[in-house]
C-alpha cells in the first residue's frame, strides 16, 4: 500500500506537466539534421561548406555557436516551441552524459548575448565542480563560448565578465545565506541531485534573488528565469520544484541521445542500464519516487549465477577487495575480504565474477592481513600474466579509515601489490553503478555467498554499517573501480580522441 501511494504522489507531480522529448520534438540537432541531408543526398559530408555555399565567416558560426549543436531536449523551451516562450523554470532531466552540461552552459551564453542587461547566478555543487564542470568543463562556458564571445574569468571575484559587460556570479550550494543579494535575471542551477546541505533551503533562496528583470524582459513581459539541468533523483528538493509549477517545462534526454560523443563501452552500459530502475534514472532521465532503498534487493542473482565448475579458469585479473576493521572501525572486528575475478566476454562486455567471500571475524590487528595475502596467493593462479609475465593480480582497500597502516601491514607479511585509494563518494554512490550492472546480468555469483547474498539484499548505502555492510564494501570497491565505465567526453564541439584521457575513470589495471 506504501509503494502505491508513492507512485501515485510521484505521477501526481508530474501529471501536466509540458514535457520536451526526443520522440515528440525531435533526436537532431541543425548540424544534425545538415549532416543527414547530405549523406542521404550525396553519401557524404565532405565538402559541406561548398555544397551548401557557405563563406568563410558562416562557416566559422556554425562551427563555433553552440546552438547550432543542440538537440531539442537541450534548448530552452522558447527556442523548441512558442507556446513556451513565457516560461520560468526549465528543468532539464537527463541521463548521465546526455549533454546536461552543454544545454546548460549555451543557455547563459545565450541570455549574456540577447540581453545586455542580464545579470546571472551559475550555481553548481561546489566551487571545484563549478569550475571543473559548468566553466571550465569540455562542455562548459569558457569552452562552448565562440572567441568572440568568451568571457574573462575573474577567479577573485568568481565572476565571468563577457565582452558585452553582462557579468555572470557563480556560487556553491553550500549556505543558503551566502545567496543573499541583489536580484538576478536568470539562474543556472547544475547537478541540484548533488546539493549536500540543505539543498530546499538554497533553492529557495535562489528563488528570492531570482527577482531581476531588464529592459528586454520588461518589454517582452519575461520574468527572472532559472535553468535546472540534473540527473534526477526521488529527494525532497525536487518535489519542491516540480510542486512550483507555474511556467515549469520538462525536458527529458537519456545517455544514449548523446551517444555521439561518449566512449564505446559507456554508451553500452547506458544501454544496459534500463534493465534496473535506477539505471534508467541514471541514464534514462526518468524520474521515480518509489526507489527501494536497498540497492540490490531487485537483482535476480540465481539468473546470473555460475556454478563453480562452469566457472571461466582464467580471468584478465583478479582483485581481492579488503575492507578491513580498521581506524574509525575499532568497535568492531568485521573484516570484509572478496574475491573477484573481471573477464571481458564475447558479448564485449566486462564480466564480473564473485569467487569468494573469505570475511571473518577476529580481534587479531593482522588477521584480515594474512587472509587477504592467503586469498591473493591462491587465486592469482587463474589471472593472465603482464608484459614482466607477473599475475594481473591484486589487493584493493580504500584508505578513508585505516590510511596507509593497511599496506604497511600487508608488506609485513608479503611484498604482494597492493591499489588503495581515498573514498570521494558514498556507500551508495558507488553501489548504485554496481546495482546497475547486476541487474543486467554482469556481475555474477559463482556458486553461492549466503551470507554476502543476505547483506546484499538490505544494503541501503547508509552511513555507518561497520560489520554490517563489510562484505559488500569489500565487493563493491573492486567492480565500481575497475569494471564501471566512467564518462570520457571531450564535448560535443570535436569528435573523441580515440585515448582521451579522463581523470574520472580509473587507470587500466
Amino acid at each position: 500500500m506504501a509503494k502505491a501511494a508513492a507512485v501515485t504522489a510521484g505521477k501526481d507531480l508530474l501529471k501536466g506537466l509540458p514535457v520536451i522529448r526526443p520522440e515528440t520534438h525531435g533526436r537532431h540537432s541543425v548540424l544534425d539534421r545538415v549532416a543527414l541531408q547530405l549523406r542521404a543526398e550525396f553519401g557524404t559530408t565532405e565538402g559541406f561548406a561548398d555544397r551548401l555555399g557557405l563563406s568563410t565567416q558562416e562557416l566559422l558560426v556554425l562551427y563555433y555557436e553552440p546552438e547550432y549543436s543542440l538537440r531539442p531536449a537541450q534548448q530552452p523551451p522558447d527556442m523548441v516551441s512558442a507556446e513556451y516562450a513565457r516560461w520560468r523554470t526549465w528543468f532539464l532531466l537527463g541521463g548521465r552524459g546526455a549533454g546536461k552540461t552543454h544545454a546548460g552552459a549555451a543557455s547563459v551564453i545565450r541570455e549574456a548575448k540577447v540581453d545586455p542587461e542580464a545579470r546571472i547566478l551559475i550555481v553548481g555543487p561546489t566551487y571545484t565542480e563549478i569550475q571543473k564542470n559548468q566553466l571550465e568543463g569540455p562542455s562548459g562556458i569558457l569552452t562552448l563560448a565562440p572567441p568572440w564571445f568568451r568571457p574573462e574569468h575573474l577567479k577573485s571575484k568568481k565572476q565571468l565578465v563577457f565582452p558585452n559587460g553582462v557579468k555572470a556570479d557563480y556560487l556553491p550550494a553550500a549556505d543558503a545565506d551566502k545567496f543573499r543579494g541583489y536580484g538576478y535575471t536568470f539562474e543556472w542551477l547544475d547537478e541540484v541531485v548533488a546539493w549536500k546541505k540543505d539543498p530546499v533551503a538554497v533553492f529557495t533562496e535562489c528563488g528570492r534573488v531570482g527577482r531581476g528583470t531588464s529592459a528586454r524582459m520588461r518589454r517582452l513581459g519575461l520574468s527572472s528565469r532559472k535553468v535546472i539541468t540534473t540527473t534526477p533523483a526521488p529527494t525532497e528538493l525536487f518535489r519542491e520544484i516540480l510542486k512550483q509549477r507555474r511556467g515549469l517545462v520538462l525536458s527529458r534526454s537519456s545517455t544514449l541521445d548523446n551517444s555521439a560523443h561518449l566512449d564505446d563501452d559507456y554508451a553500452l552500459q547506458a544501454l544496459d542500464a534500463k534493465k534496473s530502475a535506477i539505471g534508467r534514472r541514471e541514464f534514462y532521465g526518468e524520474l521515480e519516487f518509489d526507489l527501494d532503498p536497498a540497492l540490490f534487493r531487485g537483482v535476480d542473482w540465481n539468473a546470473s549465477r555460475v556454478k563453480p565448475k562452469d566457472a571461466p579458469s582464467v580471468f584478465d585479473f583478479i582483485v581481492v577487495g579488503l575492507d578491513p576493521a580498521t581506524g574509525e572501525k575499532k568497535g568492531a572486528d568485521m573484516h570484509g575480504i572478496v574475491v573477484v575475478g573481471v573477464r571481458r566476454e564475447e558479448d564485449g562486455r566486462d564480466h564480473a565474477y564473485v569467487l569468494a567471500d573469505l570475511s571473518l571475524k577476529s580481534p587479531e590487528p593482522a588477521a584480515w592481513a594474512k587472509k587477504a595475502v592467503a586469498a591473493l596467493k591462491a587465486w592469482e593462479l587463474h589471472a593472465k600474466k603482464d608484459s614482466s609475465d607477473r599475475p594481473r593480480a591484486w589487493i584493493f582497500a580504500e584508505t578513508n579509515t585505516g590510511g596507509s597502516m593497511v599496506t604497511s601491514t600487508i608488506h609485513t607479511l608479503a611484498k604482494v601489490k597492493v591499489i588503495t585509494e581515498r573514498a570521494r563518494n558514498s556507500k551508495a554512490e558507488r553501489a548504485a553503478p554496481v546495482s546497475m550492472l547486476a541487474a543486467a546480468g554482469l556481475v555474477h555469483m559463482v556458486g553461492k555467498h549466503e551470507k554476502l547474498e543476505e547483506q546484499l539484499g538490505k544494503f541501503t548505502g547508509a552511513p555507518g554499517g561497520h560489520a554490517r555492510d563489510d562484505r559488500v564494501d569489500a565487493m563493491v570497491w573492486p567492480i565500481y573501480k575497475h569494471v564501471v565505465k566512467m564518462r570520457r567526453n571531450i564535448g560535443a564541439a570535436s569528435e573523441p580522441a580515440a585515448n582521451s584521457e579522463d581523470p574520472e575513470q580509473p587507470s587500466e589495471p
